[in-house]
């Protein structure tokens, strides 16, 4: 168990090295593609899941076909970090929550656990790389997950943010149409 659980750890750094070094490679631009929303949604969790049989992620967006243009294993690899984080860190057996919302310039899509949350004075710096944190089942996180979030997201010209309301922690990603 404990030897899978450590195969599956090194696998996602790997996933997330070299999704930085296709950025960097390419500098610090993404060749970005019209791709339907649901599909990489879809995507990214059956590939969590492989991971994470256990976690339940409810799904919630528009009933409209929505295309944005995109890299889409880069983007897939944002949401499995994003929610893998909400599973591993929030310390909470309830669902993580997906919400993609579709403006009229963009696509936001929000991970929201409701965990632990985080300590607010550490929020502006949990995207630098250096924010390290533990839990309660004894996972240790290095903190470069998310700053490879920002890269990835960075490159194609959108945001990523958090923000606490009151136990929850919600992530955003937006994206231009």
């Amino acid at each position: 168990s404990n030897i899978n659980e450590d195969a599956q750890w090194l696998l996602n750094m790997v996933e997330n090295l070299l999704s930085v070094t296709k950025i960097q490679n390419e500098s610090s631009k993404v060749k970005k593609s019209q791709e339907i929303v649901e599909e990489v949604v879809s995507e990214s969790i059956v590939r969590l899941q492989k991971r994470l049989p256990k976690i339940q992620i409810r799904v919630s967006m528009p009933e409209d076909f929505l295309m944005i243009p995109m890299d889409a294993t880069l983007i897939e690899q944002v949401l499995i970090n994003l929610m893998e984080n909400a599973y591993v860190h929030s310390s909470s057996s309830d669902p993580i929550d997906l919400l993609i919302t579709d403006q009229p310039d963009c696509v936001t899509f929000a991970v929201r656990d409701y965990g632990i949350g985080l300590d607010p004075d550490q929020i502006p710096f949990i995207f630098d790389g250096q924010y390290s944190s533990d839990t309660a089942d004894g996972h240790k996180g290095i903190g470069i997950g998310l700053s490879i979030c920002r890269t990835i997201i960075h490159a194609h010209g959108g945001e990523l943010s958090a923000e606490q309301q009151g136990r929850e922690i919600v992530f955003k990603v937006r994206l231009l149409m």
